[in-house]
């Protein structure tokens, strides 16, 4: 995660959330017990999902406002874009075309890139969609 603006005492945002994420797993966590342990742990899971969404919120970002301004012109800046496309292809007002999906493929493993990088199936996922994406750019497109 860049951070091109230090804090005050020019240790990074990224660097101060590591330095407590590992306290509370090494240091906090082996000395507490029952709730207080499950609870330190939790902790340091939304500081690892705070460090993530810094270092690829801003791709995730530029993903979703290139897909919103080619499939959904007409939506207000700003609006979730995950429930603009659920709500425009619950409405059949946009057809799932191949670039649609792997737009919301290259979306949802972002999504759990932040949320969840250990998430077993996140790697089966990207496999998969990675063979399929290149299966389909060596195809000749039909007109």
């Amino acid at each position: 995660m860049d951070n091109p603006k230090p804090v005050a005492s020019e240790v990074s945002t990224a660097e101060l959330l590591g330095a407590v994420k590992r306290f509370l797993v090494e240091a906090a966590s082996p000395a507490l017990s029952g709730r207080d342990r499950f609870n330190a742990r939790v902790s340091a899971n939304v500081l690892g999902i705070i460090e993530r969404e810094a270092a690829l919120g801003p791709q995730l970002a530029a993903l979703d406002r290139d897909a919103i301004a080619k499939w959904l012109p007409e939506q207000a800046d700003g609006l979730d874009a995950a429930q603009a496309f659920a709500r425009a292809l619950a409405s059949r007002s946009i057809a799932p075309d191949p670039a649609l999906m792997s737009y919301l493929q290259a979306r949802q493993l972002l999504v759990c890139a932040i949320n969840n990088p250990r998430y077993a199936s996140l790697t089966i996922a990207q496999s998969r969609w990675h063979e399929a994406a290149t299966e389909s750019e060596s195809m000749p497109t039909q007109i």
